[in-house]
């Protein structure tokens, strides 16, 4: 890797901008970096309510994020594969609901995997839209089509958003030296 001489281009969000649709609701205001707040609210005894307020800074995607595994219900298991979806999915690669019980014999990564695993549709979901997003995502029962409307509403409106540099170089992760 090469540090580059430049600095990185982000979307500073300017004013805050909403999103609501069948009591989803999403949101993206300004802040410092970038950071997400998210709740879920599942039927379901397995998963219930959570809610989880995570800034992006210093390993924390890596650390307490990407691990989150996505989730299903088995009941819908048969149809998705059907429509030609889950195909590589398995008990490995992600968490199945039955009713209140987790059908995973080694259960969950994180007490709260379920709505980590939303943070992270969500960031992969913000980062398309061409640059890092400096401000601050909030969500409640969001998913990815809401996630999508966000952006739609913050670039629809040129005064809720711009082009800003944050003036750290692209430069690598430091590698720690070994003797």
């Amino acid at each position: 890797m090469v540090a580059q001489d430049a600095p990185r281009r982000v979307i500073e969000v300017l004013k805050r901008v909403d999103v609501e649709i069948d009591g989803r609701q999403v949101s993206l205001s300004p802040g410092n970096g970038f950071s997400v707040g998210f709740g879920i609210d599942f039927d379901s005894d397995a998963i219930g309510r959570q809610d989880m307020e995570v800034r992006l800074v210093n390993g924390t995607f890596k650390g307490e994020i990407s691990r989150a595994r996505t989730f299903g219900f088995a009941e819908e298991v048969d149809q998705l594969r059907r429509m030609g979806l889950a195909l590589g999915g398995s008990l490995d690669n992600a968490v199945v609901v039955s009713g209140d019980e987790i059908l995973n014999d080694e259960g969950l990564r994180y007490e709260d995997e379920f709505v980590r695993h939303k943070i992270l549709d969500c960031v992969g979901d913000l980062y398309l839209a061409g640059a890092p997003i400096s401000g601050h995502f909030q969500g409640f029962r969001s998913g990815h089509a809401m996630n999508h409307e966000i952006v739609r509403a913050l670039f629809a409106d040129p005064a809720a958003w711009r082009y800003a540099e944050t003036g750290e170089a692209l430069a690598p992760e430091p590698i720690a030296a070994t003797a």
